[in-house]
């Protein structure tokens, strides 16, 4: 396949996802993967689906991938691809195949239906994608891997893949900072960054940052439309437990029956907790953010004096030149031609 016609059959996927006439289709592949992983909802596959539909912009696919050198020697690249939430490791695939290479997944047991099942609509769009798409069990003979986890994966991988050129991507949460003059609206988009996925994705947000006098009471009612998130019993084991855990340790919180608000410096956060921290000068509160930024997957604000930050709403959408952990996956194949 030509270039060409990669990216053709990935504007095919983006119509595909954007259609909600395809339910019946999706429906069994949706289903079969809320039974293989507690964490994994209708709700939220569908939202990543469509988030993946949107990122599929044709022009842009076509200039993402005009980096790409003729003539690619053609090599396999493994790409890991965790549990957390659904379709993670879609983007790592992507890029591996507009390139031209040999993808070839190792996916968790507990991630294992949706992406295979997008391949399958790659292949049937164009059969070529057969000898350039596999999943396994056992990484043998590869060229090339990119890792996402955390501080033992990485390690595993380290050890038993030494010789291997490899993209390592490391343990990372968001930030959410608040103005304060915000409408109340505003706050709902904050939910969604804070909410879907659990928090479990690197792009929740799992800290605020407020201004000093800030009245959490305009947080509340927003953040309580998303009180079905207690039906799913692990989200609502973790609320009781971490609840619980604050009273047996005179911890102060702020209850929002779906979420506890902790003041800490810390940013990492336990599912059902954002912690949040309060902040007089946003010009310090940059430098902050900007010392710490390794550590720092994305940025929400709507306040436009907070560096390189996006919308609220948007941490789940990120666009194709939104790079996890700013690494351009891209730039580390070429580079390893």
């Amino acid at each position: 396949m030509i270039l060409e016609d990669r990216v053709a059959a990935f504007y095919k996927l983006k119509h595909f996802l954007l259609d909600i006439k395809q339910t019946s289709i999706l429906e069994p592949c949706i289903k079969h993967a809320c039974n293989n992983n507690p964490w994994f909802t209708k709700s939220n596959i569908q939202y990543a689906l469509l988030s993946l539909g949107y990122m599929l912009d044709v022009h842009c696919l076509h200039t993402f991938s005009s980096v790409y050198p003729k003539n690619m020697q053609i090599k396999k690249i493994g790409v890991i691809i965790p549990s957390n939430i659904p379709l993670v490791g879609f983007y790592d695939f992507l890029c591996v195949l507009l390139s031209g290479n040999i993808f070839v997944g190792k996916l968790s047991s507990s991630n294992n239906i949706l992406l295979p099942f997008i391949a399958d609509l790659l292949c049937e769009y164009n059969a070529g994608f057969k000898d350039l798409i596999f999943f396994t069990d056992n990484l043998e003979d590869v060229d090339l891997l990119i890792v996402t986890g955390n501080d033992n994966t990485i390690q595993y991988f380290n050890y038993h893949y030494p010789d291997v050129n490899s993209l390592l991507r490391r343990h990372r949460t968001s930030i959410g900072v608040i103005s304060g003059s915000e409408k109340d609206s505003s706050y709902n988009l904050l939910g969604d960054d804070i909410y879907m996925h659990f928090g479990l994705g690197c792009r929740n947000v799992s800290k605020l940052f407020v201004p000093r006098n800030f009245d959490f009471n305009r947080l509340k009612l927003s953040f309580e439309s998303n009180l079905n998130i207690m039906d799913n019993k692990n989200y609502n084991d973790n609320y009781n437990y971490q609840k619980s855990l604050c009273q047996i340790h005179d911890v102060s919180f702020i209850s929002f029956n779906n979420l506890l608000l902790i003041e800490s410096n810390q940013q990492d956060s336990p599912i059902s907790v954002v912690y949040y921290e309060k902040y007089d000068d946003v010009n310090l509160l940059n430098q902050e953010l900007n010392n710490n930024q390794d550590n720092i997957q994305c940025i929400v604000s709507e306040d436009s004096r907070v560096h390189n930050s996006i919308n609220f709403g948007h941490s789940q959408k990120p666009t194709l030149y939104n790079f996890a952990d700013g690494i351009d996956v891209r730039k580390f194949i070429i580079a390893n031609n």
